[in-house]
C-alpha cells in the first residue's frame, strides 16, 4: 500500500509541472520529426569549385562527370588555380579541382594525368566526404573513357551484405533514441529526491512509515508509467510516419529502449540520492551523458578509440543500447543475438538501483 501510495504521488507531481509533462509527453516526438525534416530528404551538396585549365574536350567530359555527384555541387569556375585556392580560404567553398593544362592531350596518348584536389581541412569530415566524391567521379569518368576512347578499365563492383542502402535516417535513428531514452529520463528523475529536499517535502515524507525502497521503487514505477508510453508512442511515429526502417521485430526494439530507459532512470535515481539540491542533480547528470556522447559509438565506432578509453566505453549504458538497436533495427537480429548486450543492461540497472536504495538516508540534513 505504501508504495502504491508514493507511485500514485509522484505521478500526481509530475501531471502538476506543465514544464515537465511537457518535456516527457512532446520533445521525443519533436526531436525526431526536427531529425527527420533536417536528415531525412537527402539535404544539400557540398559546394567545391573548378579550374580547368586544360579546357579541352575530355576535360569538360570530366567536368561533367563531376557535376553529376550527388555528394557535392560545382559553385564556381575559377580562370587561375591562385583564384580557385582562394575561394577555399574564404570559406567560399570547400575543395576546388584543379585540371591541369595538357590533360586532354594526355588521356587521348594513354599518357599518365594528375588532378589536382585542394581540401578546406578545418572541416575534416566535409574534406573526407569530398575527398570519396571526387575519386568515384574520377572512376566513372575512367569508365566512360574506357568505352569512348579505346583505353583499358577497372571496374570495382560493389556488393552489401545488409542493404542494398542504409538512409541517414535509418543509421542515426538509434543515435537520437538513445539520446531520448538515456539523457531525457535519467535528468528528470535525478531532480526528484533533491526537489523534494528542497521543497521541505521530503520531512514530511520520512516521517510515514516508508522504507528507502519503498522511495526509490515508487519513484522509478511513477516515472517509467509515465516515459515508457513516451517511449512507444515515439518508436511507433518512427516507423508509421517517418518511414524508418526496421528489419528486426519492432518489439525486440521496444524491449531494448525500455532496457535503457530503466537503466537510465535507475542511474537518475542513484544521482538524485547522491545530490544535494536540483542543480547539483542536473549538472551530474549532463556530465555523466557527456562521456556517454564522446566514447558510446554516439559520434564514432568506439573501435576507433584508444585501448584506454574502450575501459570506459564498456562501463556506459548507451554501449550497449547503440549496438543492440542498430543490430536489430539494421541487420535484423534477434533478442538471442544481442543477449550480451542485454545482460550488461540488466546487470547495470540491478547496480544503480541497489546503489540508490542503499545510499538513500531517510534523515534531514
Amino acid at each position: 500500500m505504501a508504495l502504491a501510495a508514493l507511485v500514485v504521488k509522484d505521478i500526481k507531481q509530475l501531471l502538476r509541472d506543465p514544464k515537465t509533462l511537457l518535456m516527457v509527453l512532446f520533445m521525443p516526438t519533436m526531436v525526431m520529426a526536427m531529425f527527420v525534416a533536417g536528415y531525412g530528404r537527402g539535404g544539400g551538396a557540398v559546394p567545391i569549385a573548378i579550374v580547368n585549365l586544360d579546357g579541352g574536350t575530355v576535360s569538360w567530359q570530366l567536368v561533367e562527370a563531376f557535376r553529376n555527384s550527388r555528394d557535392f555541387t560545382v559553385a564556381y569556375f575559377a580562370p587561375t588555380s591562385e583564384e580557385g585556392v582562394a575561394l577555399v580560404r574564404r570559406g567560399m567553398v570547400y575543395a576546388t579541382i584543379i585540371i591541369p593544362e595538357g590533360f586532354s592531350r594526355g588521356i587521348l596518348r594513354s599518357e599518365k594525368v594528375c588532378l589536382e584536389v585542394v581540401l578546406d581541412s578545418s572541416y575534416a569530415a566535409v574534406s573526407e566526404l569530398v575527398w570519396e566524391a571526387v575519386v568515384v567521379a574520377v572512376q566513372e569518368f575512367l569508365k566512360a573513357a574506357s568505352e569512348r576512347y579505346g583505353t583499358f578499365a577497372v571496374d570495382v563492383v560493389r556488393t552489401t551484405v545488409y542493404g542494398p542502402e542504409v538512409t541517414r535516417v535509418d543509421l542515426f535513428t538509434s543515435a537520437v533514441m538513445g539520446v531520448l531514452l538515456h539523457l531525457v529520463p535519467m535528468s528528470l528523475i535525478a531532480v526528484s529526491i533533491s526537489r523534494e529536499r528542497e521543497k521541505r517535502t521530503f520531512e514530511q515524507l520520512i516521517m510515514t512509515p516508508v522504507s528507502s525502497t519503498d522511495i526509490v521503487l515508487g519513484k522509478l514505477i511513477a516515472y517509467s508509467i509515465v516515459t515508457v508510453a513516451d517511449m512507444v508512442f515515439t518508436l511507433a511515429i518512427a516507423v508509421a510516419v517517418f518511414g524508418v526502417r526496421v528489419k528486426g521485430a519492432f518489439l525486440d526494439l521496444m524491449v531494448v529502449s525500455l532496457l535503457l530507459l530503466m537503466c537510465s532512470l535507475s542511474l537518475g535515481l542513484l544521482i538524485s540520492v547522491m545530490s544535494r539540491n536540483q542543480l547539483q542533480a542536473y549538472q551530474s547528470s549532463v556530465f555523466f551523458f557527456i562521456p556517454s556522447l564522446l566514447f558510446s559509438g554516439f559520434m564514432t565506432p568506439a573501435e576507433f578509440l584508444s585501448p584506454e578509453v574502450r575501459v570506459v566505453t564498456r562501463v556506459l549504458p548507451l554501449y550497449y543500447f547503440l549496438r543492440a538497436f542498430r543490430n536489430i533495427q539494421l541487420r535484423g537480429w534477434t533478442l538471442m543475438d544481442t543477449a550480451e548486450d542485454l545482460y550488461v543492461l540488466v546487470a547495470e540497472t540491478v547496480i544503480f538501483l541497489l546503489a540508490a536504495i542503499k545510499l538513500l538516508r531517510l534523515r534531514v540534513e
